[in-house]
């Protein structure tokens, strides 16, 4: 096997390399609030260094107004050339991972606004529910908290590989932006574990593909071995599904369809949605509780 030599990186670099191969795009403050790091020169210092040495690309305006806010990173060639290598034992492979799982990353030079946007957002919710862990475990020598995410883009990967037999145009229907087990031990004795999907609309999505997306979680559900196989936690429940809207509008005009689709799905005991909107999940966090979510249980 011919491998590329690749400039070294660090290890906290590598931490950073992790987490945009999950989520595509991730801006600056993002990644300092997930290396819970004070000092906004050492990220500076690291990022240039992954630029540089061509591993990320980065998105920035000088424009006024614009060069307020913080630069995005994605992978570059050789960004994208260590993640066919760095992670292959991740996702069962002995030397590397096959270019048709990795490909799409060679297009997020050319992405559009409102996916970078998408990714962003997702990367936010990420560092939501990270922050939040570290808070609860703060000064304890066992944590009462976790969560554990799957992206869209590592399920991308995993999936493909795991067909048996199956057509992927139609595994991929199932597939989240987010996929989230929590584990909790309020009492220091088990713990529990709750699933989730998190999927984010943006304003652009016509009512039709989210009508189409919501019918397809309907259908897991019903497909009783494929998500017990691919999605069920410890708790072995069908997760709990999060739609984050584009507005309240949207939202509304939506519960009535997902009211009907879980009342006329033979398999709807225990599938339930929750909505919100994309202000209150940003300015109230999607850990605000019952404040910002909107159950749809079929009634």
């Amino acid at each position: 096997m011919n491998y590329r030599v690749l400039p070294s990186i660090t290890d906290k670099q590598k931490e950073i390399m992790d987490l945009i191969f999950r989520f595509r795009f991730v801006n600056r403050h993002q990644i300092q609030r997930l290396l819970n790091h004070k000092d906004p020169k050492r990220i500076n210092v690291w990022l240039k260094d992954l630029v540089d040495k061509n591993f990320l690309g980065r998105i920035y305006s000088h424009k006024l107004l614009e060069n307020t806010k913080p630069a995005i990173y994605y992978l570059n060639n050789n960004g994208i050339v260590w993640v066919k290598y760095e992670k292959a034992n991740e996702f069962g492979n002995d030397d590397e991972i096959e270019l048709k799982y990795i490909k799409k990353y060679y297009q997020d030079k050319k992405a559009s606004t409102t996916y970078i946007n998408h990714c962003v957002t997702l990367s936010e919710f990420y560092v939501q529910f990270k922050e939040q862990e570290r808070k609860e475990n703060e000064g304890r020598k066992k944590p009462k908290l976790e969560y554990r995410f799957e992206t869209k883009s590592e399920m991308w990967i995993t999936r493909q590989r795991e067909l048996y037999g199956k057509d992927f145009n139609e595994v991929k229907n199932y597939i989240p932006d987010l996929y989230l087990e929590k584990f909790k031990d309020p009492e220091g004795n088990r713990m529990d574990s709750t699933t989730f999907f998190i999927e984010l609309f943006d304003p652009k999505v016509p009512r039709y593909a989210i009508k189409y997306k919501i019918q397809q979680f309907v259908e897991l559900k019903e497909e009783e071995k494929e998500w017990k196989y691919r999605y069920a936690g410890m708790d072995n429940k069908f997760p709990l599904i999060l739609l984050v809207f584009s507005n309240q509008p949207k939202l509304n005009g939506l519960v009535q369809f997902i009211n009907d689709e879980i009342a006329y799905s033979y398999a709807n005991e225990g599938l339930c949605f929750y909505a919100t909107t994309y202000q209150k999940a940003m300015t109230q966090t999607l850990l605000a509780g019952p404040k910002i979510w909107k159950e749809i249980r079929g009634e």
